[in-house]
């Protein structure tokens, strides 16, 4: 027998991105519920018969009436796809929350709500353990009782479960933020404490392997600058009870990325223009975090302003950090303050912070951003254009 599913997990639909532009905040919310369609069309593709969310399918429980709804017609769109939710940190199964307010939609059948910790079958000859968290600090392992969950001889048994286990000896997968913030601990062999041919986890937002039938799907969509491989779901073929095939499918729309370099010359950028060409096919559909370090001249710095604007303009997003990008003065910088003496004594005075490296880095930062202003107040007097 041959069960084949998509697992995914950490969705949290109705996500804020507060920070960030308004239209910008807004795109990102909508690429959250459109990413229920790419799984779909992942799921049609594979022959999945269902979707496993491993939990935190909403960001909180007070998600707005209309956006439940969005997802609930997400998923009726496509009514030969089984979607399984377990609730999870940020949307737990308790009295008055997200789910009592899911399931007074009418939901239709092909959605079902695993907020109880009792098997589920899925198909003949296959049940789902599921272990819904009840509270955002339950305070145990959820996913216990699945070890003494009966089933007949036979049954293909499949968990679904949300939270951090040990890794690597290394302790929780956690790694703070949006990863592994739930602060629950499972058992890292809980897949063969309890007999089960896979088990689906999530809480961290990228893609794991704990062991060969355990994983971590990760998000499909990223929603921060990452480390951990986000932006994918799982295709899972379970030959049997004891053997599972997993597939790592790209599911976003967008690409989070950052990157950090030093340069001496606005000659050094080419080599990130590659980097940034290498991070994504789509430039328009790219977030980049991107941190300078180095040295440059006042003419250089102006160079690399210029081309921090053409990529903006270029990619969906770019934050770029300048902190560590030091401002040196070249003689010809210094002729342009020749008029005044007192200038060229600030200037040497805050070149001298920037180059003192026992100096509080926020105050070389100041420094640094210092001489920019003096030499483009500098500029505006000489009735030129400001750096």
């Amino acid at each position: 027998m041959t069960v084949r599913f998509i697992h995914s997990g950490d969705w949290h639909l109705g996500k804020s991105f507060g920070t960030l532009p308004d239209g910008l905040s807004g795109e990102l919310r909508a690429a959250r519920f459109d990413a229920i369609s790419r799984i779909a069309d992942i799921a049609i593709h594979r022959a999945a018969s269902h979707v496993l969310v491993a939990g935190d399918v909403f960001d909180s429980p007070d998600i707005a009436r209309v956006d439940l709804r969005r997802t609930v017609e997400r998923m009726a769109d496509h009514p030969n796809i089984v979607w399984v939710l377990l609730p999870g940190n940020h949307d737990p199964a308790r009295s008055g929350g997200v789910w009592q307010r899911l399931r007074r939609l009418e939901p239709p059948p092909n959605l079902v709500i695993a907020d109880d910790a009792a098997p589920l079958d899925l198909a003949p000859g296959v049940t789902l353990l599921p272990a819904p968290l009840t509270s955002k600090f339950p305070g145990q392992d959820p996913s216990a009782w699945m070890t003494g969950a009966v089933t007949p001889p036979g049954t293909v048994r499949i968990g679904l479960a949300h939270g951090s286990v040990p890794i690597f000896g290394q302790g929780p997968s956690s790694d703070g933020g949006n990863d592994g913030d739930s602060g629950i601990t499972l058992a890292a062999d809980r897949a063969a404490q309890s007999g089960l041919a896979y088990l689906a986890l999530g809480d961290w937002h990228g893609t794991k392997r704990i062991t060969p039938n355990t994983w971590y799907s990760g998000t499909p969509e990223p929603d921060r600058f990452p480390d951990n491989d986000p932006g994918h779901v799982l295709a899972v073929s379970v030959n049997g009870p004891g053997h599972a095939d997993v597939e790592k499918i790209h599911s976003r729309a967008f690409t989070w990325a950052k990157a950090s370099a030093t340069i001496t010359s606005a000659d050094d950028l080419a080599a990130i223009d590659q980097t940034i060409a290498a991070m994504s096919k789509t430039p328009r559909a790219l977030l980049l975090n991107l941190a300078l370090a180095g040295n440059v001249s006042m003419a250089e710095h102006e160079r690399v302003g210029a081309w921090c604007e053409r990529w903006s303009a270029r990619l969906k997003w770019l934050d770029v950090g300048l902190d560590r990008l030091a401002i040196r003065p070249t003689t010809s910088d210094l002729d342009q303050l020749a008029g005044s003496p007192a200038l060229i004594t600030v200037a040497r005075r805050l070149v001298a912070i920037t180059d003192d490296a026992t100096v509080d880095d926020n105050k070389r930062a100041a420094a640094s951003l210092a001489l920019i202003r003096l030499f483009g107040f500098a500029a505006e007097a000489a009735g030129e254009p400001a750096p």
